[in-house]
């Protein structure tokens, strides 16, 4: 049997020394060490009934966790409240009902989507109440041998999404997104399989049919290439960014706990970091302009803190700096605009400063990609020599060269002795040969040979030689040149095209709107997730399966035991021969598979020591590095690389946005101080099932949160950078003590606005929903729109301008109105949503707010948290388009907001003040905004 595809082999390369720089032709040679600490943690300890019984479930979901819908089943689905207030009971049951909120936050999506499916099987996507995706006519067409694990290659019609997909800007079928399979004949009545999407290339998903690659859970694995199935996907919800952290709480329930008397126990007031009483005197050099011997032993506990640190930092920044210096568990809240990245790369300065030699890599983290990619940004003039884990990054020119993956390129690294990488390489190789015969009647093209029906004992030897004998001399037309065995010429033409395969669709359906932020924010598929980060993990062996022949009909368990009892298989009558060859067919391949899952066994183990291998290399890259960054995701997917390093300082940004069990996984067991960093009054952590972020569960509540309202001690900055003190004024309801650094007071005034930084439009326009349901406001999207070509016709440029709402269909229709605008053609334009853009700032912002509707409601609008983001984002001028009115009335918050711009100077009201930077000319505008000329350029 062919295989196709090419295995790469092991290859051995390591980090430049720190004489190196990113890109640089030298090599160095650096012989390597075994750290066994990754395959003890990995393999831990044998199971125990003394093991808290959530600590053995497997991270991904069993199919009747998946299934579960009915009153039968209600005690599964008991959820522990989540304790938000005072300490927990122990570090048990704090890790215990952390693992339940976060496992049901990720499994609830898919299962609400099956459930809706069972009860309606053949709905259509544009019918599901849940935001279903539905593939069918889906079909097994061969396996991927990777070193990852074997991932079956699917392909699938699209015929239930009414849709045609553009799959470079469509977030389904995601790499990492958990999946549901059950038989087209059962749709989930009794079968369902669990799986999670592996690779989504785009070469084959704009093939047609589409395809991809699929991991299923252990000792699930299917292979018949001519079983019909449907797979089910929820559009909400990334299982990937679980998993790992599943695991990781399981982990962390068989070892010490560090700082678990804060986190668990909930004590205010905290103590030094181990290393800092051992060693107090530190040196704070790179705080200073110039150099003092003063400075070069400090002693941070007793001694008093110099007085005259860099000048530009002002009172809290030195309280916050001093607090991450000296805290086991410094938690600092910074306020937009208030410096806090500023002030944690300052204090990383002085953590590099004080490293020793044999001290480990400091760790940063931050919850999304971007924001760790401008953390590291910043951190690059101080320590070019990070090494960033995850190839998840946009940056070419600063993250790129130094990603774990292209630090590998760089510098050959020596042979490992003792290492797993190798033995468990050829292990895989050996396996993947003998897997192959096992696969191999399912690859040839025609029925299953006398041979084949007689290792598996479906036939005897005697059977085998009469139909040897009877099929002599035997010529057959009907099969052509794809049946040569003498069961297929005595099965004849009682055998039939299975019809096996997804059939291309040609339905002309319209393309589904392509997500179009996604392409402005340039998400990188998944494929080259797959070659940045682990480049190897779908490459390897390909076995394309080719099975089309069957039997012509059904046979009953009775008649086909009373028909192969015949020693003399030429007896059995014509009719009953395909029907009889069907029920050896199913029978050979139950043993195959049954054959192939036990393979499949030792497959995953040298799979799960190749992991292992490769990770020891890398300890080699890593354990030079003095900065190691990765996303708060990448603390639990990477955590056993991590853990060998034994970490003692790890610094995590934007804490206040991810939900608490990712930060916990940061608590590896040797460390000594953690540095969290954020805002809790601007976003939460994101949960995919709303209820849980409520009462009881409060799953939305980061570490950061619980402990800042707890009073567990903490820093906040108070003295912001960003904005204009016209635009800071709306925030006074949120952050009644933020003051104003005299640098933003000389911001340059919004040319057209006369000096009018802010103002609030308020209109009486209704609003709308969009096909998808979204909410939209087409006469508000219309004003936006005119209102930002007014700027750009007075001078502003497009990049300098962000439009922002808090609804996906509303940017969607101000974005497209952009692109189609005939004055602002050919430009790139910033429309996002509020949850997209935490951390970013830009010159000018317009808020689309969307909502008008007779009940006063206002839907996301009330969330204080959104509204802090939406409110913060501009340096020099700010206008908000929406209905006052309807604000004030459905929310405290917003009233207080509107009341803050109504003062002198008055910023809001029906009519926006324009001043024309050409003419001078003053106008009101209600809707209907004109250039020099009174050319319309948007209609009321």
């Amino acid at each position: 049997m062919a295989m196709r595809g090419r295995w790469r082999g092991p290859r051995q390369r390591v980090a430049p020394g720190h004489n190196g720089h990113a890109g640089s032709s030298q090599e160095a040679q650096i012989v390597p060490k075994l750290n066994t600490r990754i395959r003890a943690y990995v393999k831990g300890t044998p199971a125990s009934l003394r093991d808290p019984p959530f600590t053995q479930e497997s991270e991904i979901p069993s199919a009747a966790e998946i299934s579960i819908s009915s009153a039968d089943n209600e005690d599964a689905l008991e959820i522990p409240p989540n304790n938000v207030v005072g300490p927990w009971e122990s570090k048990h049951k704090y890790l215990a009902d952390h693992y339940a909120l976060l496992r049901e936050d990720a499994v609830t999506p898919l299962r609400t989507v099956v459930s809706e499916v069972q009860d309606r099987p053949h709905i259509l996507e544009q019918d599901s109440n849940e935001n279903a995706h539905i593939y069918e006519k889906v079909f097994i067409v061969g396996l991927t041998f990777a070193q990852v694990g074997v991932a079956a290659r699917v392909t699938f019609s699209l015929r239930r999404s009414g849709k045609s997909v553009l799959w470079g800007q469509s977030k389904r079928l995601m790499q990492g997104t958990l999946i549901a399979m059950t038989p087209a004949d059962d749709m989930f009545k009794s079968i369902c399989k669990v799986a999670t999407v592996a690779a989504r290339p785009l070469a084959g998903l704009n093939m047609n049919p589409p395809r991809i690659d699929i991991f299923f859970s252990p000792g699930e694995i299917e292979i018949d290439p001519q079983r019909e199935w449907v797979i089910v996907e929820a559009q909400q919800g990334y299982f990937e960014a679980y998993r790992h952290t599943l695991k990781s709480l399981q982990k962390m329930a068989k070892e010490p706990f560090p700082l678990a008397e804060y986190i668990v126990g909930v004590e205010r007031r905290i103590a030094p970091p181990w290393y800092l009483r051992k060693k107090p005197e530190k040196d704070l050099t790179p705080l200073f302009e110039g150099t003092r011997a003063e400075h070069r032993h400090v002693n941070l506990l007793d001694g008093p803190w110099p007085s005259d640190p860099t000048s530009n930092l002002d009172a809290s920044q030195v309280s916050a700096l001093r607090r991450i210096l000296s805290k086991e568990l410094a938690i600092v809240q910074g306020p937009p605009g208030t410096g806090k990245t500023y002030v944690s790369v300052l204090a990383l300065k002085v953590l590099i400063e004080n490293k020793q030699d044999n001290d480990p890599p400091i760790i940063v983290s931050a919850h999304t990609n971007h924001a760790l990619d401008q953390l590291l940004r910043h951190i690059a003039p101080v320590e070019p020599e990070f090494i960033r884990l995850g190839g998840m990054s946009n940056d070419e020119a600063v993250i790129k060269p130094r990603t774990l993956y292209e630090v590998r390129q760089k510098t050959v690294l020596g042979p490992l002795p003792g290492g797993l990488k190798g033995p468990a390489f050829a292990g895989m190789k050996r396996l993947i040969k003998e897997i192959n015969l096992v696969l191999g009647p399912l690859t040839r093209g025609a029925p299953f040979n006398e041979e084949v029906l007689k290792a598996y004992g479906i036939i005897d030897d005697a059977q085998t030689k009469t139909l040897l004998e009877g099929a002599a001399g035997w010529v057959d037309t009907t099969l052509a040149n794809s049946a040569t065995s003498a069961i297929a010429h005595w099965a004849s033409d009682e055998l039939i095209q299975a019809g096996s395969k997804t059939l291309p669709d040609n339905f002309g359906f319209e393309y589904e709107e392509a997500d179009l932020e996604q392409e402005q924010l340039q998400e990188m598929e998944a494929e080259k997730r797959i070659i940045d980060d682990d480049f190897e993990s779908l490459t390897g062996d390909y076995i394309p399966f080719d099975e089309p022949w069957t039997g012509k009909s059904q046979m009953n368990d009775e008649t086909a035991r009373r028909e192969l009892a015949k020693r003399d298989l030429w007896e059995v009558q014509p009719a009953l021969r395909g029907p009889l060859y069907r029920v050896m067919q199913q029978r050979v391949k139950r043993a195959i598979l049954e054959k192939f899952r036990q393979l499949m066994k030792q497959y995953e183990r040298y799979a799960v020591d190749l992991k292992i291998g490769k990770w020891e290399v890398d300890t080699n890259y890593l354990q030079a590095a003095k900065i190691i960054g990765c996303t708060t995701t990448g603390l639990s997917k990477y955590r056993p690389l991590l853990d060998s390093l034994k970490p003692k300082i790890v610094l995590i940004e934007e804490a206040a946005e991810t939900l608490e069990a990712f930060v916990t996984a940061a608590c590896f067991e040797t460390i000594e101080h953690l540095v969290l960093v954020g805002d809790h009054q601007q976003l939460r952590g994101s949960c995919n099932e709303q209820e849980l972020a409520g009462d009881p569960w409060f799953l939305g509540v980061s570490m950061f949160e619980r402990l800042v309202q707890n009073q567990v001690e903490h820093t906040q900055l108070i003295r912001q950078r960003r904005m204009h003190p016209e635009i800071r004024r709306g925030l006074m309801p949120i952050y009644p003590k933020l003051e104003d650094h005299p640098i933003v007071a000389s911001r340059v005034p919004v040319p057209g606005m006369d000096g009018v930084n802010t103002f609030f439009f308020s209109h009486s326009w209704s609003e709308d929903s969009d096909e998808l349901m979204s909410k939209v406001n087409r006469k508000e999207a219309s004003m936006v729109v005119g209102f930002f070509n007014y700027l750009v016709h007075n001078g502003m440029a497009v990049k300098d301008i962000t439009v922002l709402t808090f609804y996906n269909g509303q940017r969607k229709l101000i974005l497209n109105s952009l692109k189609n605008h005939p004055d602002l053609l050919n430009e790139r334009f910033n429309v996002v949503t509020v949850d997209s853009y935490q951390g970013e700032e830009n010159g000018i912002v317009l808020l689309s707010l969307v909502r008008n509707n007779a009940r006063n409601n206002i839907g996301f609008l009330s969330v204080a948290n959104r509204v802090c983001v939406a409110l913060s984002r501009a340096q020099r001028g700010f206008y908000i388009f929406g209905s006052a009115h309807i604000l004030c009335n459905a929310n405290p918050l917003w009233f207080k907001v509107v009341d803050a711009m109504r003062r002198d100077p008055r910023r809001v009201g029906f009519y926006l003040p324009l001043t024309c930077e050409q003419h001078g000319r003053r106008t009101m505008v209600d809707g209907n905004i004109l250039l020099p000329g009174n050319t319309a350029i948007a209609d009321n």
